[in-house]
């Protein structure tokens, strides 16, 4: 049986644990939906190069003997696949909600109502949290670059659609919605699954919170432009923004980022198949074999992995990454519920206009960005801290390094921020606290955000190879608690008032904290009931074909 599997199948019970050769790569590693067939790519730490980048150098770790970096690729390059899926990740959280401020128009528009216009945004929440749980799936299989240009096209052509879609046909606003849905939803997970591919977990937090800004940006920079275009332009702007965004994000990538799978290009030192060659690359490995007079040298691939479309519906089987992202999913119910709510309370308290209100969301934007940052820190430096304290991480010392709390105790600071803030925000709207009270408080609420991040790494973690299933894993469970969130929400307000709804909210969330407390306790002892059914199931295997 292949000796590369996940942290938990690496613990031997009554062996010492079996440590990843020098050249071992997830490459080599065949993924199932089972726990005891799931692969781990563990290979030793870095000994990285110094380059003027913002990230510091790394020392090597002791998870291996082996001098080896964990990838290949530089710093710069590294960082090039961060500010590309950055960028790019910034489409599927923006075009949900930059839509928001045009509904009444739309309504004029195409002679519907507004609550028949706002269905266009639960399908876009709907397919938001379906798709990237296939897609994501799929570059896990076929390699990040090509899916990635695939979705954006897919997205650019529904948003060129979505502009000049006719007012006579409200079918297809609503086709086109999900269309644009399932190509800007999935470039998060592949995003992530690059991050996964390059970055090793005591480097994982910095990196994951670059790639964050983009995506966090999206929620509040939505009803802000969208208010600025359908004033200025008319709501048909909207979509070109998009499209003309799209187009100068898809250029770059198509041209500059390279293959990251690592069962396709290991460490990033294996040339990738051609059609996972940027053109640039290929057009220059084509001029110098020809300079050089070579014949093409076949390049010694490993397996592909085979595609599994179910691959992000069997990680939450595990109970562990359930958990975890259930509780953060709450405070994700919460966070949308407030982004929609909050234009009408803002609107009702202060009678600001929708420019006005636009930019009051700015605030929670930019306490989002610094929460991610903030985060990504956090999220190393107790990495860094337990792994001095056994001598190596998770993968040398599976029983000595406490895995669980060394990533879940990162929630505790955010979610409580959160909750204190969103509490208040709800009390400042309720008596009509003075706006830049409740600005500021806005500012705290979007710092407090700094959840989804841990939830990410954790489940990468524990599924390595895996880094786009597990990250459209965590967005299919959080986007359907966003888009109860948004079902329920408005009557709430008009029921309890900002101040008791955003208690209530909170008080849902209080609720589920036993969840990741329980994770805490109980994460490795699930580990090790797992492996030992394991080991059972393979000795039964031997008895059963000796017999």
């Amino acid at each position: 049986m292949n000796d590369n599997r996940d942290p938990e199948v690496a613990q031997d019970k009554s062996q010492p644990c079996n440590h990843p050769r020098p050249g071992d790569d997830e490459m080599s590693s065949t993924d199932t939906h089972t726990e005891a067939t799931s692969t781990s790519d563990l290979p030793p730490a870095p000994t990285e190069q110094t380059d003027t980048v913002p990230f510091p150098t790394l020392h090597p770790t002791t998870t291996s003997t082996s001098s080896k970096p964990y990838s290949s690729f530089s710093k710069s390059t590294k960082i090039l696949i961060v500010v590309i899926g950055g960028i790019a990740g910034i489409f599927s959280p923006i075009s949900s909600n930059i839509f928001v401020p045009a509904i009444p128009t739309l309504s004029n528009a195409f002679g519907k109502s507004e609550s028949a216009i706002s269905q266009a945004v639960t399908v876009y929440l709907v397919f938001q949290a379906i798709t990237p749980s296939f897609l994501g799936s799929l570059s896990d299989s076929y390699g990040r670059r090509p899916i990635y240009i695939c979705t954006l096209v897919v997205y650019l052509a529904a948003n060129i659609g979505l502009a000049l879609c006719p007012t006579n046909a409200y079918w297809l606003l609503l086709v086109l919605r999900a269309l644009q849905s399932t190509g800007g939803s999935a470039v998060i997970a592949i995003g992530y699954g690059c991050v996964t591919d390059v970055a090793e977990p005591r480097e994982r937090g910095k990196y994951s919170a670059a790639f964050q800004v983009g995506a966090m940006l999206g929620p509040a920079l939505g009803p802000f432009i969208g208010a600025v275009l359908t004033d200025g332009l008319g709501w048909r702007s909207i979509f070109w923004f998009l499209a003309i965004a799209t187009g100068v994000v898809l250029v770059p990538l198509i041209l500059f980022l390279p293959e990251t799978l690592r069962s396709l290009v290991g460490d990033g030192s294996i040339p990738p198949p051609a059609l996972n060659t940027s053109p640039i690359i290929l057009i220059q490995q084509r001029r110098m074999k020809k300079e050089m007079n070579e014949e093409e040298e076949k390049v010694e691939r490993p397996p592909r992995k085979p595609y599994q479309p179910l691959s992000a519906f069997m990680i939450l089987f595990t109970p562990e990454i359930i958990l975890i992202f259930l509780f953060v999913s709450l405070l994700y119910l919460e966070f949308y519920s407030i982004l929609t709510v909050y234009s009408t309370a803002l609107k009702n308290t202060y009678k600001l206009t929708e420019l006005q209100i636009g930019l009051c969301y700015l605030p929670s934007g930019l306490g989002t960005i610094c929460s991610a940052q903030l985060n990504g820190r956090q999220i190393d430096y107790w990495f860094r801290k337990e792994e001095k304290r056994v001598g190596g991480d998770y993968r040398k010392k599976p029983d000595e390094f406490d895995l669980d709390y060394t990533r879940i105790r990162c929630l505790a600071p955010f979610a409580t921020l959160f909750l204190v803030s969103v509490t208040s925000l709800g009390w400042c709207l309720q008596v009509k606290a003075p706006l830049a009270a409740t600005l500021v408080v806005n500012f705290f609420m979007g710092l407090g955000t700094g959840t989804i991040g841990t939830a990410t790494v954790y489940g990468q973690d524990l599924k390595p190879g895996k880094g786009g299933a597990v990250s459209a894993s965590l967005n299919l469970v959080r986007c359907i608690f966003g888009a109860i969130g948004v079902a329920a929400i408005q009557s709430m307000y008009k029921s309890l008032g900002a101040g008791w709804t955003f208690v209530l909210l909170s008080g849902i969330v209080i609720l589920g904290i036993p969840m990741p407390i329980l994770v805490v306790k109980r994460g490795k002892i699930w580990r090790k009931g797992r492996i030992e059914r394991l080991r059972r199931k393979e000795e039964e295997k031997v008895i059963g074909d000796r017999a």
